[in-house]
C-alpha cells in the first residue's frame, strides 16, 4: 500500500458517535444536555445512540450524568455535563 493511500484513508475517518457526542458536550461548556438534544443536534438516527454513549461516558473524564433540566430544551430528565 502506498503512503498517499494511507494518508488519504487516514484523513478520511469520520469521528465515531460517541466521538461527536463527547466534543458536542465539551464545547456546551458545563450546560446540561439530554440525550434527545444531542441526537437531534448531532443528527443521529435514534435517541438510543446518544443514551448509549451518555450511559457509558458518566463518571469518566470529567462527564457527569445527572437529573435536572436540559439546558437547550428545558425539559427534566436525565442529562450529562462536562465538568472537567
Amino acid at each position: 500500500m502506498s503512503i498517499c493511500l494511507t494518508i488519504a484513508a487516514f484523513m478520511t475517518k469520520r469521528p465515531t458517535i460517541a466521538e461527536r457526542v463527547a466534543g458536542l458536550v465539551r464545547r456546551m461548556d458545563g450546560t446540561p444536555l439530554c440525550d434527545e438534544c444531542i441526537a437531534d443536534r448531532l443528527d443521529l438516527s435514534s435517541i438510543a445512540q446518544a443514551s448509549v454513549v451518555t450511559s457509558s461516558a458518566s463518571g469518566t473524564g470529567g462527564f457527569e450524568r445527572l437529573r435536572g433540566p436540559c439546558g437547550l430544551c428545558g425539559e427534566p430528565g436525565p442529562v450529562i455535563r462536562y465538568n472537567g
